[in-house]
């Protein structure tokens, strides 16, 4: 009898917990029988909702990794005598050159750009100056945008180098500045959703040589590795030349498009008559403009032949990462017409807006004759 009852009660036990509401936990909600708690968007990505078209951040996808396997090939450059092996089937180009007398001996001297299927890196050249490198940097911090780190952390081949992430919206920015006595080389990764990218990089460090310099690999922080993998996974840009965004296609877009719902960044990289060489969140262009001799900038847009960049900074955006808008054309007056995308949130519009709504337009100096 008592054996009985203890059986009933034990089906009993187990009916009830069947019959228990289920618990299904994601990253940003909590269902608990049909009833949704949100959590707080400060332990989620947060979503825009701003009526201004602002860049935001918002992206959980995650990927797993093939294992790459690259071949490499050499570049030597005849004006500076640096060299470094990049990943066969790559694409290198020089997209900023600085001729003798320099226009701007402060700017970036010359930028080699590597591009392929797995990723984009930049190298660039500045003088020293005669600087060491933290007072370079110290430099650069005050005349640019203000650097994460200002002390040697690395070494490349013999030479005392810094690496670090630079943190973004959408994208990060793996940059290693390298110190070779006359000169300063900057390494400069748009961190896309490929691992392969990451050993390209790793792999162009480590056998980039500048004259009287040993070849050695290089030696990095750890938890910069560490970082630079978590990018990886939250990266919006899964090609790093992404070619449609919102039913537009742009051949050789470095920005993420936030799958397909809009980016401020690759609207004005497409609408662009040239390549821009701006890297990273809207908010640092305006500050990156120094860096570009063929660039400029001020409060007002410049007048007709040309286009502008409409600039927002941090301070005037919502989410604290600024906004960056297309001009077509500008004749004069107190309103100018932008069209624009915004992160995840606007494919495009156009408006019009006072000439002062922006804080300050970015323009090519030298506008090609069509």
């Amino acid at each position: 009898m008592k054996l009985r009852y203890l059986l009933h009660a034990a089906i009993l036990i187990l009916l009830t917990l069947v019959a228990a509401p289920r618990k299904i936990w994601d990253r940003t909600t909590l269902t608990d029988t049909g009833k949704i708690i949100s959590i707080p968007f400060s332990e989620a990505s947060p979503i825009h909702s701003s009526k201004e078209a602002k860049c935001s951040q918002f992206n959980t996808n995650r990927l797993s990794f093939p294992k790459p396997d690259l071949t490499w090939r050499f570049y030597k450059d005849t004006d500076y005598g640096f060299a470094v092996e990049y990943p066969n089937g790559w694409k290198s180009q020089v997209t900023i050159y600085q001729a003798e007398p320099f226009t701007d001996p402060d700017a970036i001297l010359k930028r080699i750009t590597f591009t392929g299927a797995e990723g984009l890196i930049d190298l660039d050249i500045w003088f020293s100056h005669d600087r060491d490198l933290t007072s370079w940097l110290e430099w650069y911090s005050k005349t640019r945008y203000e650097l994460p780190f200002l002390s040697p952390n690395a070494t490349v081949g013999d030479q005392l180098a810094v690496s670090f992430i630079e943190k973004g919206s959408s994208v990060d920015m793996l940059t290693t500045f390298i110190y070779g006595e006359k000169y300063v080389y900057r390494l400069w990764y748009t961190v896309s959703r490929n691992e392969a990218g990451l050993q390209a990089y790793k792999h162009m460090l480590d056998t980039f040589t500048s004259p009287q310099a040993k070849t050695a690999p290089a030696q990095l922080p750890q938890e910069v590795i560490q970082e630079a993998l978590s990018s990886i996974r939250y990266s919006s840009v899964i090609n790093p030349l992404v070619s449609s965004c919102c039913g537009y296609t742009s051949s050789g877009n470095p920005f993420g498009c936030c799958d397909n719902k809009g980016n401020c960044v690759w609207w004005v990289w497409y609408k662009y008559s040239v390549p821009i060489p701006f890297r990273g969140d809207a908010w640092k262009w305006w500050y990156q403009v120094p860096d570009y001799p063929d660039w400029g900038r001020r409060s007002t847009p410049r007048q007709n032949p040309g286009e502008n960049i409409a600039w927002w900074d941090k301070s005037s955006s919502n989410n604290n990462l600024g906004h960056v808008a297309y001009v077509a054309n500008y004749t004069g007056g107190n309103y100018v017409t932008v069209t624009e995308m915004a992160y995840c949130t606007i494919c495009y519009r156009a408006r019009t807006i006072l000439v002062t709504a922006p804080n300050g337009y970015i323009f090519l100096w030298k506008y090609p004759v069509p």
